[in-house]
């Protein structure tokens, strides 16, 4: 399982992913997204409590992510970044582009407001 979804009742969809190191499960999983958004969906939370570290190939997911929730005039949220994540956002200056969470339930409260 390289990911999974959960659908919630206010309309939030919960991308789980287990990594985003390669570029091939990536493109699987921006299908799976671009196939979701094209059914009226846009607001997500991105949840990566399975993963503790990302390389250049996730952080091209994670705006691809953000460009394409935006374009369709939603949200995306990421929940539950491990510290090294975090890290390299920063470093990356990419972390003031990302609204961060610390837990799934906090970030869908956060896309409700």
């Amino acid at each position: 399982m390289t990911h999974s979804f959960s659908q919630h009742d206010n309309q939030i969809q919960v991308l789980q992913v287990k990594s985003l190191l390669n570029e091939y499960d990536n493109k699987f999983i921006m299908r799976d997204v671009e196939k979701r958004i094209n059914q009226g969906w846009n607001k997500f939370v991105l949840d990566l409590s399975l993963m503790d570290i990302m390389n250049s190939v996730g952080l091209n997911f994670l705006i691809f992510m953000m460009k394409k929730s935006k374009k369709s005039g939603g949200k995306l949220t990421i929940a539950n970044a491990s510290e090294n994540i975090v890290k390299l956002l920063e470093v990356t200056k990419l972390k003031s582009f990302f609204q961060l969470s610390s837990s799934v339930d906090e970030a869908m409260r956060n896309l409700e407001e």
